[in-house]
Parts: C-alpha cells; sequence; structure tokens
C-alpha cells in the first residue's frame, strides 16, 4: 500500500516537473505530500491511489491539507490517482462530507492537470 502511494507521488512529482514547477515531496504521513510552485502559484497537494473505482478520505487528512495550505500561502488540492482510469484533481471546497469521509469516484467531478495548473477552462469556466 505505502509503495503504491509513495510511486504515485513521484509520478506527480514528474509531472509537475515537466510543467515548469519546483516540486517537493514529504515522505511519510505529514500534513501533505506534495508541495509545488513555479513562482506564480503554490499548490499543497494530499495525494491518493486506488485499484477501485471510489476512494473514501478521511476528513481529518482534508482539514490537515486546507489548514497547512492556508498557512503556507498555496491552494490545497487532493490528487488521485485511480489505477487503469488516470489521475483526477479535486479542490477541497467543492468536495461533500459523507460524514467523517469524502467519498470520491471515478464519476466525481473532477479537474484534469491541466484544468488545475490553469492551461485548460473547466467546463464551468466554458459555461
Amino acid at each position: 500500500m505505502y509503495r503504491r502511494g509513495a510511486s504515485a507521488e513521484r509520478e506527480l512529482m514528474r509531472i509537475l516537473e515537466s510543467r515548469g514547477f519546483a516540486v517537493l515531496r514529504s515522505a511519510g504521513s505529514h500534513r501533505v505530500d506534495i508541495v509545488a510552485g513555479n513562482g506564480r502559484e503554490y499548490f499543497c497537494i494530499e495525494v491518493k491511489s486506488t485499484g477501485e473505482r471510489r476512494i473514501y478520505v478521511p476528513k481529518e487528512d482534508v482539514e490537515k491539507l486546507v489548514h497547512f495550505a492556508e498557512r503556507f500561502g498555496g491552494k490545497p488540492v487532493l490528487a488521485v490517482k485511480f489505477l487503469k482510469v488516470g489521475w483526477r484533481f479535486y479542490l477541497p471546497e467543492k468536495l461533500r462530507t459523507t460524514g467523517k469521509s469524502y467519498r470520491l469516484s471515478i464519476d466525481t467531478p473532477f479537474l484534469t492537470v491541466d484544468a488545475l495548473l490553469g492551461k485548460q477552462k473547466t467546463l464551468e469556466e466554458v459555461v
């Protein structure tokens, strides 16, 4: 389980670096998994990976992420790699809780990496 998560974190680091971001990974269970910035934008990212079609993220994990991002001055992002589907990015303020956790599935509205980085408009921006 840890190895799959660490592998996903390293993969996301490479994606962000290829788009001009400086990226730092915080190994282990800290407040965030990845911090990335390019001098204009800063992201604090919690990374999850699953082979299922849905994942439950503890509310506490998201609260830690948001709190850290506020203090750091970055945008909090929840990044989920659904194996065999790909990366999905979520902004915590757009998520709904299901009690003690957030339920995310491949059907939950998400951002692509390009939409997250402002390289592509989201459907909400177009409409």
